[in-house]
C-alpha cells in the first residue's frame, strides 16, 4: 500500500511527553506527524528506528553535555519502496527535568521520488533535522516539497578524507566491494572508526557520501546505513553499521559470519576476496586520485548498459568489474584489450547480442567495432588471426542491424589465405569450422570465395576435400550434399565437387563395418529430401539428382558387397533396394552374376519379408538362383529363434510340384523342425497340425504326399516312439487332426504297437474264421456228449468214476490269472460291466481284493479307472489238515451270490468224494462238476474265481488291456456254456442194475 497522499515529503517526531499520538499515558510516543503518514506505517517501521543507546564511554563517566554525544543518522529504504531519513538526538532531560531521554526526528520520501537518492544522496545525509518539538501533542507537521539541508563545506578530496580516517586503498577496496556484496547478499557490515566518540557521527556520514559517490545506480537505490550504534546489531534494511569504539570484539558469534572493520585495533573480518583483480575497485581508486568527477561518467555508463536488465544482474560485482575493463578501454587503456582479446570481445558481445542492443548500447558496440578495425588492419598486414577472435566476429556477424558483413566476410578471406600461405593449417581449419557453423555466413563467405578462380582454388576445393576426409561414416557425405545443396546449389554444380562426393562416398562405404545399415540410413537421408522438394521446401532439382545418384552407387556397392552366405535376416530385410521390387533401374545394367544375385535377394527378400510366403517367389529363378536362395534361407531358418510361424519353412526344401512324392524335401524339413525345436515335443505336434492346411503336404483332405507320409512315420519310429502314450498329444493333437493326418497317425500308432498286438490285428479275420470253428466242433461235441449221457443219474454204475475233462487234464494247466467279461444279457443288467478273474493259484486268489480297475492304452499307461462297485469269490482257505476246505458261502458279497465254478466245487467236496457215499448224497441233484479222488490225485489243476461288480456307468468292452491290483490282463469273451458232469454220481445202495444211464 501506497501511504501518501501525493508525491510531498512527510514529517515525523518521536520522543518521551506526557502523552503521544498512540498513548494517553506519559512515556516515548510519536508526538507530532504529516497527516498523509500512515499510522500503520509510523508504528510498524519508523518506530524500531526512534531509538538511542549512549555510549558506554560517555554514560560511564556520567556526561551531561548532550553536544558530546553523537547524533545517530538513519538512512534506509522500506518495502514499499519510500525512502526514510531519520535522526536520533540524546537529551539531557525529558519534560520532566528528571531523567534523560532522545528525540528522533525522520523525513519519509514517497517511492514516486525513490530515485532522487541516486544525485541527491549528499543532500539527504546532510538534512536538516529538528532538535526538539515544541508544538502541541499529536500536532501535524507539514509536509514538505523537499528535504531541509544544512549548507555546510564539504570535502572536496575524498582520498585526504579517507586517509584522514586511516583508510588506505586495500581497506578502501574490501570496504568497497564488502557494500556491493552486502546489498546483493544478507550479510551485514560493521564499522568501529578511529575517532573520537564526539566526532563518530559526522566522520561516518563523510564515509558514507564517499562510499555513494562510488556505488552505480542499483546499490545506491538500496543501501541502508546508520552513522551511530553503541553495539553491533543486525537490524532491518540496514546494510552498514558504524558502531562505537571497542564494541567488536573477537570472538563474537552475532557477527562471526559478516564484514567487520575494526579500524581501531586494524582487526578486519571476512574481507579476503582472493588475489584476483578487481576492476572495478581498481578503476574507482584510480578515478578518485586522478578525477573523481570521472566516477559520475561511469556509474552513468554502467546504468545504461544494464538497463532493463534484471535486478540480480544489477546488483551482481562480475558485470561491475566486466563494465570497468570496458570503461578504461574505451578511456584508451589499449592493454586490457590486448592482454585478454577474446575474453574482451566476448564480453562485450555479450551485452550487443540483445535485441536492439546495438542502438542502445552504443558505446558498447562502439568499443567492439574500434576493436575489429584493429584486427583487419592487423590481417591486412599479412597477420595470421587467431580463432577465438574470429568466433567473436562471426558471432557479431549474425547479430542485426549492422552493415559490417561484408567487412567481416573479407576479413575471414584475408586471413585464411595468410593462413595458407604461412602453412598454419590448424588456423585454417579451425576457420573452416566457424564460417560452417552459421548458414548465412557460410553463404555469404563461399560466395565471395566463388567469384574468384583464386579464391576459389585456395579455399573452396581445399575446404570440400578436408570435409570429405573428415567424415566418419558414408551418411556424412550425403549430409554434407545436403548442407551445400540448401544454402549454396552453386558448389556443387563445380565439376570437382561432384567427383570428389562420388569417390569419397565409395571410399567410406569401404570401411563401414554394417554396410546394410549405412545404406539404409543414406537411403533415409534422400527419402527425408524428396518428401521435402514435393513440399516444396527442399533442395534444387538438381542436388536431389546428385543425391539420388550417390544413392544408386551405394546400392551398386551394396550388392557387391553382399555374401549370400554370411548376411542375416536383419539384413537382408534391410536392404533398401530389394523393397521396390524389380523396378531399380541398374545404370550401367548389372553383370550377369550380379543379376543373379540381385535374384537371389529378391526372392530371399519376398521369402522372409511376406507375412505368407509361397512357392510363387521362386518363379522366373534359374536352377543356380534356385540353389542360391534356398541355401540362404536354410540358414537364416537354423540360426532363428524360433521357427514359428512355419509359412517360411517349406521353402527351404522346395523342388518342383511335379516331383515324385510331393514336392518338397520332406525328411530334411523335418530334421530341421527337429533340430530347432530340441526338446519340445509340441513344436512338432504343431507343425505337423499346420502342414495339414497347405498344399505341399497334402494331396487332397484325406490323403498326404507320400513322402511326406514317410517322413512323418519315419520320425515316430526313430524319434518318438512314446508320443502315442502321451494323452496330451492324443488329445490336442491326434484327436483334433483332419482325416489325412488322422489316417497317418493311425498307421504310426500301429506299427509303434506290441508285436502281439500287430499280430492280432493283422489276423483279425483268420481268427475270427478260427474261433468259429472251433465253437461249431465244440458245440457238436456237446451234443454228442449229451446224448451219451445215461438218462437217470439214480442208477449209475456204482464203479463209474467220472473222466477228467480237457480243462482237468495235466497238459492244459490254467494260467496264474485270466479275466472275461461276464455276459449280463440273460439278467437285463446293462448298468456296467462285471468280469470275472480265474485264478489259477489259491493264495493270488485270497489276495486278489481290488477296490479300483484301470483301462490301460499300453502297458504302463493308464487311459481311465473305474471303481469296484463288489466282487464276489470262491477261494478256499487252508484248513488244519492240509486239505483245503471250500468258503464260499463266507466270500460272498452283500447279495448272498455264491460262485458256480467247477473248480470250486472240487474244493468244497474233495473229502465227501474220498469214498462212496452209503446213502444218496444231499447234493446229488446239484449241477457243479466235482472232481473225484482219482482226478485230484492224479495232477489235476484247480482254478479260483473272483467276481467284480463295477461302478455304474463303467463300460469295458472285449480285447480291452485291464490293470487290477498286481495284474494287467486282456479282457476275453464271456466262455460258451458247457456240459455238467455230475461228480457225485455214485451208486445207490438200493439201485439195480437196469438203472444204469445208457
Amino acid at each position: 500500500m501506497n501511504v501518501f497522499s501525493g508525491s510531498k515529503i512527510t514529517q515525523q517526531m518521536y520522543t518521551r511527553e506526557r502523552r503521544g499520538l498512540f498513548r494517553s499515558t506519559e512515556g516515548f510516543d510519536t508526538v507530532a506527524k504529516s497527516d498523509s503518514l500512515d499510522n500503520n506505517f509510523i508504528k510498524k517501521t519508523l518506530h524500531p528506528f526512534c531509538l538511542y543507546d549512549a555510549p558506554v564511554e560517555l554514560a560511564a563517566r556520567g556526561e551531561k553535555d548532550e553536544s558530546v554525544y553523537p547524533n545517530a543518522l538513519h538512512l534506509f529504504h522500506a518495502e514499499n519502496g519510500d525512502t526514510v531519513i531519520g535522526m536520533s538526538r540524546y537529551q539531557a532531560t525529558d519534560f520532566t527535568g528528571q531523567r534523560s531521554a532522545f528525540f528522533a526526528h525522520n523525513f519519509v520520501v514517497p517511492a514516486s521520488r525513490s530515485e532522487e537518492i541516486i544525485q541527491s544522496y549528499g543532500d539527504f545525509l546532510h538534512a536538516d533535522f529538528a532538535k526538539s518539538y515544541e508544538g502541541e501533542l499529536g500536532g501535524t507537521l507539514p509536509e514538505l516539497s523537499a528535504i531541509p539541508v544544512i549548507r555546510t563545506d564539504r570535502r572536496p578530496d575524498p582520498i585526504a578524507g579517507l586517509r584522514l580516517l586511516g583508510i588506505n586503498e586495500g581497506i578502501f577496496k574490501s570496504l568497497l566491494q564488502a557494500v556491493m556484496l552486502s546489498v546483493a547478499g544478507k550479510k551485514k557490515i560493521y564499522i568501529a572508526l578511529n575517532v573520537p566518540i564526539t566526532e563518530l557521527s559526522a566522520r561516518a556520514v563523510e564515509l558514507t557520501e564517499i562510499l555513494y559517490s562510488v556505488l552505480p545506480y542499483e546499490f545506491r537505490r538500496r543501501l541502508g546505513v546508520i552513522t551511530y550504534a553503541n553495539e553491533p546489531q543486525s537490524r532491518k534494511y540496514i546494510h552498514l553499521s558504524f558502531v562505537e569504539k571497542g564494541s567488536l570484539r573477537p570472538g563474537d558469534r552475532s557477527i562471526e559470519k559478516d564484514f567487520t572493520f575494526d579500524l581501531v585495533s586494524g582487526r578486519m573480518g571476512n574481507v579476503d576476496f582472493g588475489e584476483s583483480r578487481q576492476p572495478y575497485a581498481d578503476l574507482v581508486w584510480k578515478l578518485l586520485l586522478l578525477n573523481p568527477g570521472d566516477l559520475d561518467d561511469f556509474v552513468s555508463f554502467a546504468d545504461q548498459i544494464l538497463r532493463g536488465e534484471s535486478p540480480e544482474h544489477k546488483l551482481s560485482l562480475a558485470f561491475y568489474n566486466e563494465l570497468a575493463v570496458f570503461y578504461e578501454i574505451e578511456q584508451g587503456n589499449e592493454h586490457l584489450y590486448t592482454e585478454n582479446k577474446s575474453a574482451v570481445l566476448s564480453g562485450l558481445l555479450s551485452y550487443l547480442k540483445a535485441e536492439g542492443a546495438i542502438h542502445s548500447r552504443i558505446r558498447l558496440n562502439d568499443i567492439f567495432l574500434e576493436r575489429f578495425d584493429r584486427e583487419f588492419d592487423l590481417v591486412r598486414q599479412r597477420n595470421v588471426p587467431e580463432p577465438a577472435i574470429m568466433e567473436c566476429f562471426k558471432d557479431y556477424f549474425v547479430l542485426k542491424d549492422h552493415n559490417y558483413k561484408v567487412k567481416i566476410v573479407d576479413y575471414f578471406i584475408n586471413g585464411m589465405l595468410h593462413s595458407v600461405e604461412a602453412g598454419r593449417k590448424d588456423v585454417l581449419s579451425a576457420a573452416y569450422g566457424i564460417i560452417e557453423s552459421n548458414d548465412e555466413l557460410s553463404a555469404t563467405f563461399f560466395q565471395r570465395v566463388m567469384s574468384e578462380s583464386y579464391f576459389r582454388k585456395q579455399l573452396l576445393e581445399p575446404y570440400m576435400e578436408s570435409r570429405l576426409v573428415a567424415a566418419t561414416k558414408s551418411v556424412d557425405i550425403l549430409n554434407f550434399v545436403l548442407h551445400w545443396g540448401r544454402f549454396l546449389p552453386a558448389a556443387l554444380e563445380q565439376p570437382f565437387a561432384q567427383d570428389a562426393v562420388r569417390d569419397y562416398l565409395l571410399e567410406k562405404l569401404q570401411l563401414e563395418t554394417d554396410p546394410v545399415a549405412a545404406v539404409a540410413e543414406i537411403h533415409g537421408i534422400v527419402d527425408k529430401t524428396e518428401k521435402d522438394r514435393r513440399r516444396g521446401t527442399g533442395v534444387s532439382p538438381k542436388v536431389l539428382s546428385l543425391m539420388l545418384e550417390l544413392a544408386a552407387s551405394a546400392d551398386r556397392f551394396l550388392l557387391n558387397r553382399l555374401s549370400l552366405t554370411e548376411m542375416t535376416q536383419e539384413d537382408l530385410l534391410e536392404v533398401v533396394f530389394l523393397r521396390y521390387g524389380n523396378v531399380v533401374d541398374w545404370q550401367p545394367p548389372l553383370d550377369r552374376i550380379s543379376k543373379q544375385k540381385e535374384n537371389a535377394l529378391r526372392a530371399a527378400y519376398r521369402w522372409f519379408g511376406e507375412e505368407k510366403p509361397n512357392e510363387e517367389i521362386f518363379a522366373g529363378l534359374s536352377p543356380k538362383e534356385l540353389d542360391d536362395v534356398q541355401l540362404l534361407g536354410r540358414r537364416l531358418l537354423k540360426e532363428a529363434r524360433v521357427l514359428e510361424p512355419f509359412e517360411r519353412l517349406p521353402l527351404a526344401f522346395y523342388y518342383t510340384s511335379q516331383r515324385e512324392g510331393g514336392p518338397l524335401d520332406y525328411d530334411a524339413l523335418l530334421e530341421l523342425v527337429k533340430h530347432k525345436a530340441g526338446n519340445d515335443k509340441d513344436v512338432i505336434y504343431r507343425f505337423f497340425a499346420w502342414s495339414q492346411g497347405n498344399s505341399l503336404f497334402t494331396i487332397s483332405n484325406k490323403k498326404l504326399h507320400p513322402g511326406y507320409r514317410r517322413a512323418i512315420l519315419k520320425y515316430f519310429q526313430s524319434s518318438d516312439r512314446e508320443a502315442f502314450k502321451n494323452r496330451e498329444f492324443r488329445k490336442s493333437y491326434v484327436a483334433t487332426a483332419r482325416p489325412a493326418l488322422q489316417n497317418v497317425y493311425n498307421e504310426a500308432r500301429s506299427q509303434l504297437a506290441s508285436p502281439l498286438a500287430r499280430w492280432i490285428s493283422r489276423s483279425r479275420f483268420r481268427l475270427l474264421i478260427s474261433g468259429s470253428i472251433t465253437g461249431i466242433l465244440v458245440i457238436i461235441a456237446i451234443i454228442v456228449f449229451s446224448m451219451l449221457r445215461p438218462d437217470d443219474t439214480k442208477t449209475a454204475l456204482p464203479g463209474t468214476s467220472p473222466e477228467p475233462t480237457p480243462v482237468q487234464s495235466e497238459g492244459n494247466k490254467l494260467p496264474p490269472a485270466s479275466v472275461y467279461l461276464k455276459d449280463l444279457g440273460a439278467e437285463g443288467d446293462k448298468g456296467s460291466s462285471v468280469l470275472v478273474f480265474t485264478f489259477a493259484n489259491a493264495d493270488d486268489c485270497v489276495q486278489f481284493n481290488p477296490t479300483e480297475i484301470s483301462l490301460m492304452t499300453s502297458s504302463d499307461v493308464v487311459d481311465k479307472s473305474f471303481k469296484v462297485a463288489a466282487s464276489n469269490g470262491t477261494c478256499p482257505v487252508p484248513s488244519t489238515d492240509g486239505t483245503d476246505e471250500g468258503n464260499s458261502s463266507e466270500n460272498t458279497n452283500a447279495t448272498g451270490t455264491t460262485a458256480e465254478t467247477a473248480e470250486g466245487a472240487e474244493a468244497t467236496n474233495s473229502e465227501a468224494d474220498a469214498s462212496p457215499s452209503p446213502t444218496p448224497s444231499a447234493d446229488a441233484g446239484d449241477n457243479t462238476v466235482v472232481p473225484s479222488a482219482t482226478a485230484v490225485s492224479e495232477g489235476v489243476q484247480p482254478s479260483y474265481q473272483v467276481e467284480v461288480t463295477l461302478e455304474p456307468g463303467a463300460t469295458i468292452v472285449e480285447k480291452s488291456m485291464i490293470k487290477a491290483g498286481r495284474f494287467t490282463l486282456i479282457v476275453d469273451p464271456a466262455p460258451k456254456d458247457t456240459p455238467g458232469v455230475n461228480s457225485s454220481a455214485e451208486p445207490s445202495p438200493t439201485a439195480s442194475p437196469e438203472g444204469t444211464a445208457e
